[in-house]
């Protein structure tokens, strides 16, 4: 099996084999959540911390391994979420220590509880950066500008929710000197599950689907500190409202994020959200936003923390819109230049940048068409004498110069409507359309050559063109370009012949030289 194809079987084992195991975190934290009630006070903070402290350090050794194989920005990232994972295994095993040696009370004030706290709050911390490391980053500033507005917005809209729910009502019954403390130490557990989010929303997320795991594990955490908050408010016991299940769901999450391969990627490939997955950042905004009616609705006013938050996302929005709309902008001159340039390679030659045989038919045949009863289209070929002789002495890449110069030498031997093309080689041709006769249509002819007898500066060097012209005239509308090509190539033989460097018109045969038709 080839290494793509081995590669996109292991990611698909990933994408059927994780389903089953987040089901059984989901049973695990619902088993545990039943047994609480169950337990002694200090059994259950012992079965609800052990596990997630075994599963902290199983994600440090996880990420660990991962770093091992990736190289650049991913190994950065895997390093630092191995860091973030250690420190949430630390917190958790202080936690479980401090259940078994303590009194048995909930947010005690023990040393062991205190630097689990500090811990803890460093792990989500450090989350952060090791997500905005390993994932890929957008391939221009605009993109990566609304995204971080996003991202702002999702965490603020998830701030008025908890605020409206959990921290108002929290900061009412703390010290003054510990409300900004407290505010502190919830903001990266915010950032981290807005950027779980928007790292769901984002194309291409397969490729960092194990730091993507990893924040929405983080932010679960931040769910479980704001029920944790609610709770000791309310002097109900710690586990209440599913506490117990959030907890150790969020840790076996981040554990399995990190045995969840992270695939070698570049740039993201899309610039924006797509798919289903791109509303998901607008869910906490809605929510955030009915909640706030809802307690508008109920009392008639709104507290300053909620109103400046609305103003703070309004103007977010609006600015993202204005990023949003130079982005298409911008994406709307790319394409445009692309398809240009797309359309100079396919109808230009890539040497010289004078049009191709394909755009020289196109152009030649719109010239006959377009020719009326009283004019004359000239159509003229044109070979250089002795061109296999630079390239041999002075090389292919002189050669190419040689061409390049003649390229200039014929486009200003025309006029504006008159097209000069390469055909190959060292071959070129030439349609000039609205011409008097035969005798103008040498003329142009003439000219040409006149002008390649102008030295070329190759390599220091002063190199002189010469050619070979062949012509054909067509009276009117109604012929045939394959035709008149045949008769200048037939010209430009005659011209070659009869010494090189010469103008030859396509003479017709006289009457009594055709074969007779038996």
């Amino acid at each position: 099996m080839s290494s793509a194809a081995g590669q996109a079987a292991d990611d698909h084992g990933v994408r059927v084999g994780t389903a089953p195991r987040y089901a059984l975190v989901g049973l695990a934290g619902l088993v545990l959540q039943l047994a609480l009630p169950h337990l002694s006070l200090r059994a259950g903070l012992i079965v609800s911390s052990g596990p997630i402290a075994v599963a902290g350090w199983c994600a440090c050794d996880g990420f660990r391994r991962q770093a091992r194989t990736r190289r650049g920005r991913q190994r950065a990232g895997l390093i630092l979420g191995a860091v973030a994972a250690a420190l949430l295994g630390s917190a958790y095993v202080l936690y479980t220590v401090g259940a078994v040696v303590g009194d048995g009370t909930v947010l005690s004030n023990s040393v062991l509880n205190i630097t689990a706290d500090v811990l803890g709050i460093l792990a989500a911390s450090v989350t952060v950066p090791a997500i905005l490391v390993a994932v890929p980053p957008f391939g221009h500033r605009l993109a990566r500008a609304t995204y971080a507005i996003d991202v702002i917005t999702v965490a603020g809209a998830i701030f008025a929710t908890a605020w409206q729910f959990v921290l108002a009502p929290t900061l009412v019954r703390l010290a003054p000197d510990d409300r900004a403390v407290f505010l502190v130490t919830m903001l990266p557990e915010i950032i981290a599950a807005a950027l779980a989010l928007m790292l769901m929303s984002r194309p291409g997320a397969g490729q960092y689907r194990s730091m993507r795991v990893m924040a929405a594990g983080m932010g679960t955490f931040a769910l479980a500190a704001l029920i944790s908050v609610r709770n000791h408010t309310q002097d109900v016991p710690w586990y209440t409202g599913g506490l117990g299940a959030v907890y150790l769901i969020a840790g076996l999450t981040i554990a399995l994020g990190s045995r969840t391969a992270v695939l070698p990627g570049d740039t993201a490939a899309a610039e924006s959200p797509a798919g289903s997955w791109s509303t998901l950042p607008y869910f906490p905004v809605a929510v955030a936003l009915a909640s706030v009616g809802v307690a508008y609705g109920r009392s008639g006013t709104l507290s300053p923390v909620l109103v400046w938050s609305l103003l703070a996302t309004v103007a977010l929005a609006m600015f993202r819109q204005f990023l949003n709309l130079l982005v298409v902008r911008g994406l709307l001159a790319d394409l445009h230049e692309q398809r240009r340039r797309l359309d100079r390679l396919a109808h230009h030659d890539t040497l010289t940048g004078l049009p191709n045989r394909s755009a020289f038919y196109d152009r030649a045949r719109e010239a006959l068409a377009r020719a009326q009863r009283s004019d004359s289209t000239a159509v003229l070929l044109l070979d250089l004498d002795g061109f296999k002789q630079v390239n041999d002495t002075l090389g292919h890449a002189a050669g190419d110069a040689l061409l390049i110069g003649v390229a200039e030498r014929l486009s200003a031997a025309l006029r504006e409507g008159d097209t000069v093309a390469r055909l190959g080689g060292d071959e070129f041709a030439v349609v000039v359309p609205g011409i008097a006769g035969p005798d103008d249509a040498v003329a142009v002819g003439h000219r040409i050559l006149e002008q390649l007898t102008e030295p070329i500066s190759i390599a220091g060097r002063q190199v002189r063109a010469y050619g070979s012209v062949g012509v054909t005239v067509a009276d009117g509308p109604g012929h045939d370009l394959d035709c008149l090509l045949h008769e200048a190539d037939l010209a430009l033989y005659a011209a070659k012949a009869a010494g090189k460097g010469l103008v030859r018109r396509h003479q017709p045969p006289a009457a009594d030289t055709l074969p007779a038709i038996s």
